[in-house]
């Protein structure tokens, strides 16, 4: 090993792993924590005395005794805002206080004290970072780190944020199914691969084209709040319905957090043992207290209950693989073989579901745990030198990014699934100019989504360019760029040309980038909406050559009034969005200004 080692973390909801390419032996070793342990739980907790975290196994021992003070499952909250429904939601299964701060951003208290989730995360990431240290005798200072796909700009932000409050620089933020596929050794043979990606909190389906090396995300979808934690609420749900069978008691799960914490640690290891046995026995003596008795439950959880639970959270995925070969333009015979990462595919009736309605080949041969740190490591390999073969990952946009124009028209620069990192300019003759005389700047709005109008698509933000000088209209030029780099972040620059006035550039690391579903939305928006988009954009275009006619005419003394008339009608026919009229307008037009 050299001293520029750089470890490959899987940041999990629900558990972490540690993983390193070692260059002597020519592959990946997933590292134990000081308990022993390949799996850290990505839990904190906050000692309100001494303001100390205890990280990891240790600490899931207090979320009983301490509820309100044990904070997991928060990457469902990295770089996130209230703007999300499902945030608001996810709240009220937790047992710590969320709390809403300036920009609507999530924040967790902790008695006096409020900590981010990047703050949390660094805790854990810390963790991880001194037990690689002592495990390896050496100092590490960097780390790739993964995150689901569909993280938005935001949530990718949140994370390298808090590998740096770790210690850590993070060259590298790499998507969990790309890293999955890297785990399991493809690349030599050309094929077509799905990555079924269940975690804790997070599902994501990615389909990879792998030639020569070069890994290219055809096309990803996901939804960042759909997992295991699912799974143990359904569990939790169907104890409080057996215990009031048992006992005539509704427990009060939502408002006693002991309570609820109780039922969700022992909800998850009826899960676990399930993948592994047909029944599990509960057993919860003395669990809840009414009229000074002492009430427990014993119920038997069979693995055939335990699926009818969870089928609605199964068929959900099934519903975005539809989505994601849709948009691959691919069938279910095109994929080559299908990998299952995340502890959540251990359960039988995820590999049944994928046979029943693909008939996919399924590869689970590396231990779903762990296959995306240890594809991080290989990438982290690569980026020591370790790796000689060429490994290129590719990932693409999800939607088209652009700019609004004076007319309204959304002026597309990045297009929807362009292979990222991208970058794009309008300069030269695409440059953008001024639309009135004396104006001092220009004031770039920045959409994404499909429609040619830009307020009907997603505003992103913008940026404003204060220009050196005020000229007539149409004098300035001022060249843009939009780039999209691997870490799937936004930038945006201008620059007055004209002038030797410094560039603006900004990074739109706060953007809150659509959700899964957002996307489909955005996406069935535009078709629902595609005949009167056609016509938008013919209206778009029409007008443009009225622009063009309305120069000559305006230039030409020969011009009469019948043709400026005619220009009139043309643009009342545009008003009236009658495309057909105007169209034979146009053209009566044009035939006219061509006899002149």
């Amino acid at each position: 090993m050299s001293e520029v080692d750089i470890l490959g973390i899987d940041l999990g909801t629900t558990n972490s792993v540690i993983a390193l390419w070692e260059s002597d032996t020519g592959g990946v070793r997933v590292l134990s924590n000081l308990e022993g342990d390949r799996l850290t739980p990505s839990v904190v907790m906050i000692d309100t005395q001494t303001n100390q975290p205890i990280v990891g196994k240790s600490a899931l021992d207090f979320i009983t005794s301490h509820p309100g003070q044990v904070i997991y499952s928060v990457k469902r909250f990295m770089g996130c805002t209230f703007r999300d429904e499902r945030v608001r939601i996810d709240q009220t299964q937790v047992t710590y206080t969320i709390a809403q701060v300036q920009q609507g951003k999530v924040t967790i208290r902790i008695g006096e004290e409020m900590l981010s989730p990047s703050q949390i995360s660094a805790h854990v990431l810390r963790k991880l970072k001194e037990d690689a240290e002592a495990s390896l005798g050496k100092k590490i200072t960097q780390a790739v780190i993964t995150v689901p796909a569909y993280f938005s700009e935001s949530q990718r932000q949140a994370t390298k944020e808090a590998g740096e409050l770790a210690g850590l620089r993070v060259p590298r933020i790499i998507n969990e199914p790309t890293a999955a596929a890297l785990a399991f050794g493809l690349g030599t043979e050309p094929q077509t691969v799905a990555v079924y990606d269940l975690g804790g909190g997070t599902f994501d389906l990615s389909i990879l084209r792998i030639e020569k090396g070069l890994f290219r995300v055809k096309a990803t979808s996901g939804d960042t709040h759909l997992g295991g934690d699912d799974f143990d609420s359904c569990i939790v749900g169907w104890m409080k319905e057996k215990f009031q069978q048992q006992h005539g008691v509704n427990l009060p799960v939502a408002e006693d957090n002991s309570l609820r914490s109780q039922l969700r640690k022992t909800a998850e290891v009826a899960k676990i043992a399930l993948t592994q046995t047909t029944e599990y026995q509960i057993s919860i003596p003395n669990l809840f207290t009414v009229e000074n008795k002492c009430l427990g439950l014993e119920a038997t959880l069979t693995r055939t209950e335990l699926e009818k639970l969870v089928q609605p959270f199964i068929q959900r995925t099934l519903d975005i693989c539809d989505a994601t070969l849709k948009e691959a333009k691919l069938q279910p015979t095109d994929i080559d073989q299908v990998l299952l990462v995340g502890g959540q595919t251990r359960l039988p009736a995820i590999k049944k579901a994928l046979l029943h309605r693909y008939g996919w080949k399924i590869n689970d041969s590396i231990n779903p745990d762990e296959a995306v740190a240890r594809g991080a490591a290989v990438l982290g390999g690569r980026l020591c030198g370790y790796l000689r073969e060429e490994v290129k990952l590719w990932d693409v946009t999800p939607l088209s990014l652009g700019i609004e124009l004076a007319n309204g028209k959304m002026d597309v620069i990045i297009r929807a699934n362009e292979a990222i990192p991208v970058t794009k300019w309008r300069k030269g003759p695409q440059a953008f100019t001024t639309q009135r005389d004396g104006q001092e700047s220009i004031r770039f709005r920045i959409y994404q989504g499909e429609r040619p109008i830009a307020a009907d698509n997603e505003f992103i933000g913008e940026v404003v360019l204060n220009l050196a000088t005020v000229r007539p209209a149409g004098e300035v030029r001022v060249n843009c760029m939009f780039k999209v780099d691997h870490d799937g972040i936004l930038h945006v620059l201008a620059q007055d040309t004209s002038t030797e006035g410094q560039p603006v550039e900004k990074t739109f690391d706060r953007f809150y980038r659509l959700t899964q579903q957002e996307v489909d939305q955005k996406l069935e928006e535009a078709r629902v909406h595609q005949d009167e988009d056609t016509v938008t954009n013919r209206i778009f275009q029409i007008e443009e050559e009225i622009a063009r006619l309305q120069r000559v005419i305006n230039n030409d003394k020969a011009s009469d009034r019948v043709l400026l008339e005619r220009l009139g009608d043309l643009q009342l026919a545009i008003s009236d969005r009658n495309v057909n009229q105007a169209e034979e307008l146009l053209a009566e037009l044009k035939s006219k200004i061509m006899t002149l």
